[in-house]
C-alpha cells in the first residue's frame, strides 16, 4: 500500500512537472517563432528578436575561475559525486555586460537579467580528483549570438537641470541662500539705488541672476558629461536589450534561432510526454481503486 502511494505521488509530481515544462517551452517557442528578426538600428522600441555576433562592451574580457580563459561570459557549475550521482556544489557566473552586434549597430546585454542558454554541451569539463568536476560554459568574442528581449535606446547623457524644473528651482533657492550669507556682497551686486535695502524689484533681479548662474552650471556639466560619454569605450553601443516588465523573458543563446527553436520544441514534447504518462498512471490508479 505504501509503495502504491509513493508511486502515485511520484506520478503526480512527474505529471505536474511535465505540464509546467510543456507550458513554459511552448510559450518560449511561440515567442521565438512569432517574433520577426530585427536589426538593432532600425528596430522599433519593444520586444524584438536579434541575431548577430557577441562583442565586448568596452571592458576587458572576463576569465573563468577554473581555466582562466578570456571570454565575454562564463558559467561554472561545480559538482561532487555522492552515492554514484553528481550533485551541484556551487554555481558561479559572470555579470559583466556584453554586446550583440549586427551590421547596423550594437546593443548592450546585462547577463544578470538574462536567461542564458547553457543547456548545450559545456565548453569544458575539468576533473578535480575522482569525485569532483567543473562544467564550464562560455560566450567568446566573435561567437554567434541570438537574443529575445525589450530593445530601447540607451539614455543620453544628462542634459542638466531643465529650466523651470523643480530641481532647478531648488538649486536657485539654495544659491540665493548662499548669497544672503554675505550681505555686503549682496547689496553691492543688487542694491541698485544704494538705500541699504533689497526691495522687491532688486530681489527679483537677484533671483534672475541666480537662475542664470544655475543654468550656466548645468549646461557646463552637461557638456562635460557628453564629452565623457563620447570618449567612453562603449560609446558606440546605442541600444540596450533588457527583460520587459510584462514577464516575458530576456533570452540569450550562442546558438542560431533554428537550433534554439529545435531544442525548445524537443523539451516541450518531453514535458507533454511526462504529463501524459503521469496522467495515464493516475487515471489507471484511480480506476483500480474504484473497481
Amino acid at each position: 500500500m505504501v509503495d502504491d502511494l509513493q508511486v502515485f505521488v511520484g506520478a503526480l509530481a512527474i505529471g505536474a512537472s511535465g505540464y509546467l515544462m510543456w507550458r513554459r517551452n511552448m510559450r518560449a517557442l511561440a515567442l521565438i517563432e512569432g517574433t520577426a528578426t530585427s536589426r538593432v538600428a532600425t528596430a522599433a522600441k519593444g520586444y524584438v528578436e536579434l541575431s548577430g555576433t557577441a562583442r565586448g562592451a568596452g571592458e576587458p574580457p572576463v576569465r573563468d575561475p577554473i581555466q582562466r580563459e578570456a571570454c565575454l561570459w562564463f558559467k561554472v557549475v561545480t559538482e561532487r559525486r555522492r552515492n554514484n550521482e553528481w550533485q551541484v556544489e556551487r554555481r558561479e557566473s559572470s555579470t559583466q555586460a556584453l554586446a550583440l552586434e549586427d551590421d547596423s549597430g550594437s546593443c548592450l546585454i546585462i547577463p544578470g537579467e538574462a536567461q542564458i542558454d547553457e543547456e548545450q554541451d559545456p565548453d569544458a569539463i575539468i576533473r578535480d580528483g575522482s569525485s569532483r568536476r567543473h562544467r564550464i560554459w562560455r560566450i567568446r568574442d566573435g561567437d554567434p549570438l541570438y537574443a529575445l528581449g525589450f530593445l530601447e535606446r540607451r539614455s543620453p547623457p544628462l542634459a542638466g537641470l531643465a529650466h523651470g524644473s523643480v530641481a532647478a528651482e531648488h538649486a536657485v533657492i539654495e544659491l540665493l541662500r548662499v548669497w544672503k550669507r554675505d550681505q555686503a556682497k549682496l547689496h553691492e551686486r543688487f542694491d541698485a539705488n544704494r538705500d541699504g535695502h533689497i526691495d522687491a524689484a532688486e530681489w527679483e533681479c537677484a533671483r534672475l541672476a541666480a537662475r542664470a548662474a544655475v543654468r550656466e552650471q548645468a549646461e557646463t556639466a552637461a557638456a562635460q558629461s557628453r564629452a565623457e560619454a563620447a570618449a567612453a569605450p562603449d560609446a558606440h553601443i546605442t541600444h540596450t536589450l533588457r527583460q520587459p516588465d510584462d514577464g516575458r523573458p530576456l533570452l540569450v543563446s550562442s546558438r542560431s534561432e533554428e537550433q534554439v527553436a529545435r531544442r525548445v520544441r524537443r523539451r516541450s514534447w518531453l514535458g507533454l510526454a511526462m504529463f501524459a504518462g503521469g496522467a495515464v498512471y493516475i487515471l489507471f490508479a484511480l480506476t483500480r481503486c474504484t473497481a
